[in-house]
């Protein structure tokens, strides 16, 4: 394989993976957010 094609697919497997788990991170914060959210303690 051509050298220059496999420094651009390790690039886009690392940029991949790097949303994978940015995604995986994201989803788990909302979770627990969501967990602590309280409507019915509001002062209004």
């Amino acid at each position: 394989m051509d050298p220059v094609a496999k420094v651009i697919l390790w690039i886009y497997g690392t940029a991949a993976a790097i949303v994978i788990v940015l995604l995986i991170y994201l989803i788990r914060r909302r979770i627990e957010i969501k967990k602590k959210e309280n409507f019915e303690d509001r002062d209004n």
